[in-house]
């Protein structure tokens, strides 16, 4: 995968190359190219192709799981039983229409898998008595975390599609003082599957093509009315 200064650097030549602007800042075309990288996800986990490519899948391990109130404001469901959630909030993963791209959640020895689902499935899947004898455990997303309804696992593996280097985010700042130089935000990858990145770029260009287009059209305009007057 390229990093984000590499993709913003290709960006930023090939604005060059169609007007000669390169005064943008990097933050601002890196915000370009994160929202069509969402969209175009979007699209390719409707179209299948993202989860049977595993490459782009992280697994953040051995993450706590706490008991919470029921009547806690940021609880996701309403009920009587016990329910539990990421002890933390997770790191950002790329969003689907469903809700974060995850491919697995299990406890960490592997021997119990937690079927991910939506609030309202799982009230849903609770009032139904056919399904009141079944075995399955669930876990649903919500305040960026993860929730789990009356069983808790105590710690989870979280296999997903996450938005920077899993490896990155959980370093401080004294690991990187005993072993390497922290890396910075704009040298880590941009986890966008590498096909997509040459797609990416030209949407992202007709973007900012159209944006600085409109302005000598409406200066334009607004000569033409003077001649008028």
């Amino acid at each position: 995968m390229a990093t984000k200064r590499n993709l913003i650097e290709t960006f930023r030549e090939m604005l060059r190359e169609r007007n000669a602007d390169s005064t943008y800042t990097n933050q601002f075309l890196y915000s370009i190219l994160s929202e069509h990288a969402k969209w175009l996800i979007r699209r390719e986990v409707s179209a299948g192709r993202i989860y049977v490519n595993n490459s782009i899948f992280q697994t953040l391990s051995c993450v706590d799981v706490i008991e919470v109130s029921t009547i806690d404001e940021c609880c996701p469901i309403k009920t009587n039983c016990k329910i539990y959630r990421t002890k933390n909030k997770l790191p950002d993963m790329w969003i689907d229409n469903s809700g974060p791209v995850l491919k697995s959640v299990s406890s960490v020895d592997g021997s119990t898998d937690f079927f991910y689902t939506n609030a309202t499935t799982w009230q849903s899947k609770r009032n139904d008595p056919y399904n009141r004898m079944s075995n399955m455990k669930y876990t649903f997303f919500s305040d960026n975390y993860l929730w789990f309804p009356e069983h808790n696992p105590h710690k989870v593996n979280i296999y997903g599609f996450f938005q920077d280097d899993l490896a990155l985010l959980e370093r401080t700042c004294e690991d990187c003082e005993d072993t390497k130089p922290c890396v910075r935000f704009l040298d880590t990858a941009f986890t966008l599957p590498e096909w997509l990145e040459a797609e990416m770029l030209s949407k992202s260009l007709q973007e900012i093509a159209g944006i600085t287009k409109k302005l000598p059209e409406d200066v334009e305009i607004n000569k033409n009315e003077k001649r008028k007057g």
